[in-house]
């Protein structure tokens, strides 16, 4: 909670429109996040008047419910013949037909949709601006060019829009979430640089906005994501704190929820087990499953790494079975590659070498099968470990003769490939060690985010 609160003289200049556009923001901002503020405008507000003209008094703060971001600007600005009212109308019926416009251009090429989009007025719209939003955060993860693709569609389309018909601040909202969605897919596509640009657009944007506190929140939340991929843990972790506190004032849990198991990831990363589990416990009280189900899943099995990296290898065993039935409704695909790799580990550590080996195998067929060859040379290590503990050379040997072939004919940085053939030669010449199984795979996880690392001088 901000320690800065208007006077009543500010708060009826607000109300008369009295105050200067940057001061009208800053004042709205503080509102969004201030309830005691909020509680203070709305007793200054002079009594509606009913349809005969006589005033009657606003709702008692008890019957009003919770206040949304858009909910407060409604109650101030709001009257009989309310402009805000006619945008919000204005908008529900544009996200109704957006839906049905995205149907009839979605057999079209990019080049097609996008000559549309810009010629066409239905296009223009702020509801069809939020499909764009919307279809490029559901793409990032899988495909990353196509949702860069739709997020630059959607900064192109933001020229469209007009103030007058979604009110100010609206464009340079539009801009913000826009360029923001950008900078995401940029950075998965490990572009740091241009992502690093977006976002300082977006933010740029933002302070010129209606300063949505989600809008803050998610570009809080995503210029995180590119503090990870640049390994700058610690930034990571102060912005998802800021959102975090942001979400928790404007009381949305489930948001709350998303950026505190981000948070958890962060700290996993830095090897901060203890405070990254107590991060993905509380997020699973938060998250709104029903919403997003599928980070109820996350959460669960990024925990129960936690207990396994920590050394609690028994209390991870222990979560296995429900994480599995909750992946196998929830998850994808993907998800239960990775939590049958983790089983395999747990079941080495155990000493259920058997179990182990089966699971790791399968795991790393999988990977293979889906081209991430990455994580199937680490998998490959985590078999060279067990085989090195069993005093098994030959399975060694036929293992790196699968995967380096693997590596060379996939476009993997060289250092990896000089990384495993390191290994290979120590394989060949039955001089492997769990040392030295253990340098190969923190030095092919660290190559993923930084390819200019050397993996020894010699090689």
């Amino acid at each position: 909670m901000t320690e800065w609160h208007p006077d009543r003289e500010a708060l009826e200049r607000f109300l008369d429109d009295a105050l200067g556009d940057e001061e009208s923001r800053v004042l709205q901002r503080h509102l969004f996040t201030c309830p005691e503020c909020e509680e203070r405008l709305l007793e200054i507000l002079p009594p509606l008047e009913t349809e005969e003209g006589a005033p009657h008094d606003l709702e008692p703060p008890a019957q009003r419910g919770p206040i949304g971001p858009m909910g407060l600007v409604q109650r101030v600005l709001s009257d009989t013949g309310s402009e805000i009212e006619r945008r919000q109308t204005r908008v529900a019926g544009e996200r109704g037909r957006a839906a049905e416009l995205w149907h009839e251009i979605r057999p079209y090429n990019k080049e097609q949709r996008r000559a549309l989009i810009l010629a066409e007025p239905c296009y223009q719209t702020w509801g069809f601006f939020e499909v764009l939003i919307d279809k490029s955060r559901q793409a990032a993860l899988t495909e990353p060019q196509k949702a860069e693709e739709l997020a630059r569609l959607a900064i192109d389309l933001t020229d469209f829009l007009d103030p007058e018909l979604y009110g100010p601040g609206s464009f340079e909202a539009a801009k913000t979430r826009a360029w923001a969605c950008c900078g995401n897919a940029l950075r998965i596509l490990a572009q740091f640089r241009e992502a690093e640009q977006a976002f300082q657009t977006a933010e740029s944007y933002f302070s010129r906005s209606w300063l949505d506190p989600l809008d803050e929140g998610l570009l809080l939340e995503l210029k995180a994501g590119l503090r990870r991929a640049q390994r700058h843990l610690a930034d990571g972790v102060e912005l998802l704190d800021a959102a975090i506190d942001l979400y928790r004032e404007i009381n949305e849990p489930h948001l709350q929820g998303r950026a505190t198991l981000t948070k958890g990831t962060l700290l996993q990363l830095q090897g901060k087990y203890e405070e990254a589990g107590d991060c993905f416990r509380s997020s699973l009280f938060l998250i709104d499953g029903a919403q997003e189900p599928r980070l109820i899943c996350i959460s669960q099995f990024n925990l129960i790494y936690c207990l396994y990296d920590s050394g609690r290898t028994e209390e991870a065993a222990a979560l296995l079975p429900d994480t599995r039935q909750l992946m196998e409704r929830n998850g994808q695909g993907s998800d239960l590659i990775r939590l049958r790799w983790l089983e395999g580990k747990i079941a080495a550590t155990l000493g259920h070498a058997a179990l182990a080996e089966q699971a790791l195998h399968e795991a790393r067929s999988r990977m293979i099968e889906d081209s991430a060859v990455f994580d199937a040379a680490l998998i490959s290590l985590d078999l060279a470990a067990l085989f090195a503990r069993q005093r098994r050379s030959s399975a060694s040997k036929r293992l790196i003769e699968e995967i380096v072939p693997i590596f060379r004919s996939c476009e993997v940085y060289d250092e990896a490939v000089a990384a495993l053939i390191v290994f290979q030669k120590a394989v060949e010449m039955e001089q492997v060690t769990l040392g030295l199984v253990e340098e190969v795979a923190a030095f092919l996880q660290q190559s993923r985010s930084n390819p200019t690392l050397r993996f020894r001088e010699e090689t």
